[in-house]
């Protein structure tokens, strides 16, 4: 009985993933919720794969002509939060661990100046691990790695290990 409500739940993550999404690709694999708002677009590609429970749902913010995307085999795992005001694009085989934070935009100001936004670019390859916040204008470049509870506030380069507050190469990743 157990697992007929399991499968019929993951049924209803799916089908409110796909209703939330401009084009979706094959095999998406939704264990559990996803709170969505704003109305921007998302793009999803093959064998997205999301791993959540009630208590910790993933949370996707797009705003109005913003554009979220994913290539194939993305993987958020439980209360990875996405705030996406401009652009983010998230590539082919990246990995996002628990309770991470990709944010393109400061959402207010400080004093006087505007609102601060900027896409982010996660290439392909990129394995983020647990807790890391990823702030506005950044690139990951393909291959990396990023350590716990990192916080990314510049770019990193192709096939680095990053890790810190801020977060800093620590070494280069053989190809």
């Amino acid at each position: 009985m157990n697992n007929f409500i399991e499968i019929f739940k993951r049924k209803i993550w799916e089908n409110e993933f796909k209703r939330n999404c401009n084009h979706y690709g094959s095999n998406l694999k939704i264990h559990g919720p996803i709170k969505f708002s704003g109305g921007g677009e998302l793009n999803c590609g093959d064998d997205f794969f999301v791993r959540a429970t009630e208590i910790d749902p993933v949370k996707i913010y797009i705003s109005a002509n913003a554009d979220l995307s994913f290539g194939n085999q993305v993987f958020l795992n439980s209360r990875v939060h996405i705030s996406c005001s401009s652009g983010i694009k998230i590539g082919t085989h990246v990995d996002i661990g628990d309770e991470s934070i990709i944010i393109d935009n400061d959402f207010h100001s400080v004093g006087d100046s505007p609102v601060k936004i900027s896409p982010i670019i996660i290439e392909d390859n990129v394995w983020v691990a647990s807790r890391v916040i990823i702030l506005k204008g950044v690139t990951i470049g393909e291959g990396a790695v990023i350590g716990a509870g990192s916080v990314i506030t510049k770019s990193i380069p192709p096939y680095t290990l990053a890790a810190g507050n801020p977060a800093r190469v620590i070494k280069s990743i053989e190809k």
